[in-house]
């Protein structure tokens, strides 16, 4: 367990569904789906099951979800400072900027009432602030 003295709840979880993780910071995350790859992948010989394959799976689930929200954060955020569209997709490595809209649109609607208004409206105006 990398956690020094007593056990951390992602240390000691039985993780076989994204809803088993029991935080959505990253290096833990990260740090658990590693021990979990290596026995899955052979890496480390002991104690490797289904349930090493199972875990890698939800964890890589949370992982993206925790990310796929961090960066539409983050696009929100570059809107507000007057990034554009189309710096935006470049910065996402994406050359649909209408996906690009429409991922944020359908993130943002998921908004509390101010800010998905705030949101929507940066999408109407096709730049930031």
């Amino acid at each position: 367990m990398p956690s020094e003295g007593t056990p951390q709840p992602i240390d000691t979880a039985v993780i076989t569904t994204p809803s088993d993780a029991p935080t959505t910071n990253l290096w833990l995350l990260a740090d658990r789906r590693e021990r979990h790859t290596a026995r899955a992948t052979g890496q480390e010989t002991s104690g490797a099951s289904a349930t090493d394959v199972l875990a890698t799976l939800a964890l890589d689930t949370v992982i993206r979800r925790v990310l796929d929200d961090q960066e539409q954060r983050l696009v929100f955020e570059g809107l507000r400072r007057g990034a554009t569209w189309e710096q935006l997709a470049g910065a996402l490595g994406a050359t649909d900027l209408t996906q690009v809209q429409a991922t944020f649109m359908t993130w943002a609607e998921q908004l509390p009432d101010d800010e998905a208004t705030e949101a929507l409206r940066l999408v109407g105006e096709g730049k930031g602030k």
